[in-house]
Protein backbone atom coordinates (compact mmCIF):
# COMPACT_ATOMS: atom_id res chain seq x y z
CA UNK A 1 0.00 0.00 0.00
CA UNK A 2 1.08 3.56 -0.67
CA UNK A 3 0.05 6.67 1.29
CA UNK A 4 -2.07 7.10 4.42
CA UNK A 5 -3.08 10.00 6.63
CA UNK A 6 -3.73 8.95 10.23
CA UNK A 7 -6.13 10.75 12.56
CA UNK A 8 -3.84 11.24 15.55
CA UNK A 9 -5.38 12.36 18.83
CA UNK A 10 -2.39 11.56 21.02
CA UNK A 11 -4.18 8.67 22.73
CA UNK A 12 -3.21 5.01 22.79
CA UNK A 13 -5.55 3.90 19.99
CA UNK A 14 -4.42 6.47 17.44
CA UNK A 15 -0.77 5.99 18.46
CA UNK A 16 -1.09 2.25 17.87
CA UNK A 17 -2.72 2.96 14.52
CA UNK A 18 0.14 5.28 13.60
CA UNK A 19 2.76 2.62 14.38
CA UNK A 20 0.76 0.03 12.43
CA UNK A 21 0.53 2.42 9.48
CA UNK A 22 4.30 2.86 9.55
CA UNK A 23 4.61 -0.88 9.03
CA UNK A 24 1.97 -1.22 6.33
CA UNK A 25 2.27 1.95 4.25
CA UNK A 26 5.13 3.54 2.34
CA UNK A 27 4.31 7.16 3.18
CA UNK A 28 2.57 8.21 6.40
CA UNK A 29 1.01 11.56 7.22
CA UNK A 30 -0.78 12.52 10.44
CA UNK A 31 -3.52 15.01 11.25
CA UNK A 32 -4.71 16.24 14.65
CA UNK A 33 -7.58 18.53 15.56
CA UNK A 34 -8.04 21.53 17.83
CA UNK A 35 -11.80 21.76 18.34
CA UNK A 36 -12.01 23.40 21.73
CA UNK A 37 -11.69 20.15 23.65
CA UNK A 38 -11.02 20.40 27.38
CA UNK A 39 -8.18 17.94 26.96
CA UNK A 40 -6.34 20.06 24.40
CA UNK A 41 -3.11 18.94 26.06
CA UNK A 42 -3.50 15.79 23.93
CA UNK A 43 -2.19 17.82 20.98
CA UNK A 44 1.20 18.17 22.68
CA UNK A 45 1.38 14.38 22.89
CA UNK A 46 0.25 14.03 19.28
CA UNK A 47 3.08 16.29 18.18
CA UNK A 48 5.61 14.20 20.10
CA UNK A 49 4.26 10.97 18.63
CA UNK A 50 4.33 12.32 15.09
CA UNK A 51 7.93 13.40 15.56
CA UNK A 52 9.00 10.06 17.03
CA UNK A 53 7.21 8.17 14.26
CA UNK A 54 8.90 10.31 11.62
CA UNK A 55 5.75 11.04 9.63
CA UNK A 56 6.02 12.79 6.28
CA UNK A 57 4.04 15.74 7.63
CA UNK A 58 1.84 16.43 10.66
CA UNK A 59 -1.10 18.77 10.16
CA UNK A 60 -3.01 20.53 12.95
CA UNK A 61 -6.52 21.51 11.85
CA UNK A 62 -8.66 23.95 13.80
CA UNK A 63 -12.42 23.38 13.91
CA UNK A 64 -13.90 26.56 15.40
CA UNK A 65 -17.57 25.63 15.11
CA UNK A 66 -17.24 22.62 17.41
CA UNK A 67 -16.13 24.96 20.20
CA UNK A 68 -19.60 26.52 20.19
CA UNK A 69 -21.63 23.32 20.34
CA UNK A 70 -23.23 22.91 23.75
CA UNK A 71 -24.54 19.82 25.48
CA UNK A 72 -21.44 17.63 25.53
CA UNK A 73 -18.84 17.28 28.26
CA UNK A 74 -15.80 17.69 25.99
CA UNK A 75 -16.46 21.23 24.74
CA UNK A 76 -19.17 22.63 27.03
CA UNK A 77 -17.55 24.24 30.08
CA UNK A 78 -20.78 23.95 32.04
CA UNK A 79 -20.86 20.15 31.85
CA UNK A 80 -18.45 18.07 33.92
CA UNK A 81 -16.71 15.05 32.43
CA UNK A 82 -18.30 12.14 34.32
CA UNK A 83 -16.26 9.80 36.48
CA UNK A 84 -17.90 6.59 35.34
CA UNK A 85 -17.58 3.85 32.75
CA UNK A 86 -19.21 4.24 29.35
CA UNK A 87 -22.99 3.79 29.45
CA UNK A 88 -24.82 1.62 26.92
CA UNK A 89 -26.21 4.65 25.07
CA UNK A 90 -24.22 7.51 23.55
CA UNK A 91 -22.33 9.16 26.45
CA UNK A 92 -22.36 12.82 27.44
CA UNK A 93 -18.84 13.05 25.95
CA UNK A 94 -20.26 12.61 22.44
CA UNK A 95 -19.31 15.61 20.28
CA UNK A 96 -21.90 15.78 17.47
CA UNK A 97 -20.51 14.67 14.10
CA UNK A 98 -16.93 14.81 15.38
CA UNK A 99 -15.51 11.84 13.48
CA UNK A 100 -17.45 12.73 10.34
CA UNK A 101 -15.96 16.23 10.51
CA UNK A 102 -12.48 14.80 11.11
CA UNK A 103 -12.73 12.43 8.15
CA UNK A 104 -14.02 15.10 5.78
CA UNK A 105 -11.13 17.41 6.67
CA UNK A 106 -8.63 14.58 6.28
CA UNK A 107 -10.20 13.78 2.91
CA UNK A 108 -9.48 17.33 1.75
CA UNK A 109 -5.79 16.72 2.49
CA UNK A 110 -6.07 13.45 0.55
CA UNK A 111 -7.21 15.39 -2.50
CA UNK A 112 -4.27 17.79 -2.31
CA UNK A 113 -1.55 15.29 -1.39
CA UNK A 114 -2.99 12.39 -3.41
CA UNK A 115 -3.33 10.16 -0.35
CA UNK A 116 -5.37 7.00 -0.90
CA UNK A 117 -6.09 6.03 2.73
CA UNK A 118 -7.42 7.68 5.88
CA UNK A 119 -6.69 5.84 9.13
CA UNK A 120 -9.03 6.15 12.10
CA UNK A 121 -8.65 4.11 15.30
CA UNK A 122 -12.30 3.45 16.05
CA UNK A 123 -13.14 0.21 17.84
CA UNK A 124 -16.80 -0.60 18.15
CA UNK A 125 -16.69 -3.13 21.00
CA UNK A 126 -15.48 -0.76 23.71
CA UNK A 127 -17.45 2.35 22.87
CA UNK A 128 -21.12 3.22 22.37
CA UNK A 129 -20.36 6.22 20.18
CA UNK A 130 -22.43 6.11 16.94
CA UNK A 131 -19.45 7.29 14.88
CA UNK A 132 -17.28 4.37 16.04
CA UNK A 133 -19.21 1.70 14.15
CA UNK A 134 -18.67 -0.14 10.89
CA UNK A 135 -21.75 1.36 9.22
CA UNK A 136 -20.45 4.85 9.98
CA UNK A 137 -17.04 4.12 8.45
CA UNK A 138 -18.48 2.61 5.27
CA UNK A 139 -20.99 5.44 4.84
CA UNK A 140 -18.30 8.09 5.37
CA UNK A 141 -16.06 6.34 2.86
CA UNK A 142 -18.83 6.39 0.26
CA UNK A 143 -19.43 10.11 0.79
CA UNK A 144 -15.72 10.89 0.60
CA UNK A 145 -15.31 9.07 -2.70
CA UNK A 146 -18.40 10.76 -4.13
CA UNK A 147 -16.90 14.15 -3.22
CA UNK A 148 -13.21 13.69 -4.09
CA UNK A 149 -11.59 15.59 -6.93
CA UNK A 150 -8.66 13.16 -6.90
CA UNK A 151 -10.97 10.16 -7.25
CA UNK A 152 -12.75 11.87 -10.13
CA UNK A 153 -9.48 12.54 -11.95
CA UNK A 154 -7.55 9.34 -11.19
CA UNK A 155 -10.50 6.93 -11.15
CA UNK A 156 -9.21 5.40 -7.93
CA UNK A 157 -10.71 5.24 -4.43
CA UNK A 158 -10.00 6.60 -0.98
CA UNK A 159 -10.27 3.97 1.72
CA UNK A 160 -11.23 4.66 5.32
CA UNK A 161 -8.78 2.33 7.04
CA UNK A 162 -10.28 0.88 10.25
CA UNK A 163 -8.14 -2.08 11.37
CA UNK A 164 -9.43 -1.96 14.96
CA UNK A 165 -13.13 -2.46 14.26
CA UNK A 166 -14.27 -5.51 16.20
CA UNK A 167 -11.21 -5.37 18.46
CA UNK A 168 -11.08 -4.55 22.15
CA UNK A 169 -8.84 -2.09 23.95
CA UNK A 170 -6.81 -5.07 25.17
CA UNK A 171 -6.34 -6.31 21.59
CA UNK A 172 -5.11 -2.88 20.54
CA UNK A 173 -2.72 -2.66 23.48
CA UNK A 174 -1.24 -6.09 22.77
CA UNK A 175 -0.66 -5.11 19.14
CA UNK A 176 0.92 -1.83 20.20
CA UNK A 177 3.30 -3.57 22.57
CA UNK A 178 4.41 -5.79 19.69
CA UNK A 179 4.90 -2.73 17.49
CA UNK A 180 6.89 -0.86 20.14
CA UNK A 181 4.44 2.01 20.60
CA UNK A 182 5.82 4.48 23.21
CA UNK A 183 2.74 4.50 25.42
CA UNK A 184 4.47 6.76 27.92
CA UNK A 185 4.12 9.46 25.24
CA UNK A 186 0.34 9.01 24.88
CA UNK A 187 -2.51 10.76 26.65
CA UNK A 188 -6.17 9.74 26.91
CA UNK A 189 -7.80 11.66 29.79
CA UNK A 190 -10.96 13.60 28.88
CA UNK A 191 -10.56 15.97 31.82
CA UNK A 192 -7.24 17.26 30.49
CA UNK A 193 -5.35 17.07 33.75
CA UNK A 194 -1.65 16.32 34.24
CA UNK A 195 -1.36 13.63 35.48
CA UNK A 196 -4.56 12.12 34.03
CA UNK A 197 -7.55 12.00 36.37
CA UNK A 198 -7.74 8.20 36.37
CA UNK A 199 -11.51 8.37 36.86
CA UNK A 200 -13.11 9.26 33.51
CA UNK A 201 -14.23 6.46 31.19
CA UNK A 202 -11.24 6.68 28.88
CA UNK A 203 -8.78 6.65 31.80
CA UNK A 204 -10.54 3.60 33.23
CA UNK A 205 -10.35 1.81 29.87
CA UNK A 206 -6.62 2.38 29.68
CA UNK A 207 -5.92 1.25 33.22
CA UNK A 208 -7.98 -1.90 32.78
CA UNK A 209 -6.26 -2.75 29.49
CA UNK A 210 -2.77 -2.44 30.98
CA UNK A 211 -3.81 -4.37 34.08
CA UNK A 212 -5.13 -7.21 31.91
CA UNK A 213 -1.67 -7.72 30.39
CA UNK A 214 0.12 -7.45 33.74
CA UNK A 215 1.46 -3.93 33.24
CA UNK A 216 0.91 -0.58 34.88
CA UNK A 217 -0.30 2.25 32.70
CA UNK A 218 2.74 4.56 32.25
CA UNK A 219 0.40 7.55 32.40
CA UNK A 220 0.10 6.98 36.15
CA UNK A 221 3.71 6.10 37.01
Amino acid sequence: MEKIIVLLSGGMDSATLLWLAKKQFKEVYAISFDYGQKHKVELDFAKQLAKIAGVKEHFIAEIPHLRNIKGNALTDKNIEVPTEKYPEEAPITTVPMRNLTFLSIAAAFCDVYEIENIGIGIHSIDSPYPDCRAEFASSAEAAINASSVMVEKKKNRIKVYTPFLGKSKIDILKLGLELGVPYDKTYSCYKGTIPPCGQCATCQQRKEAFKSVGLEDPSFT
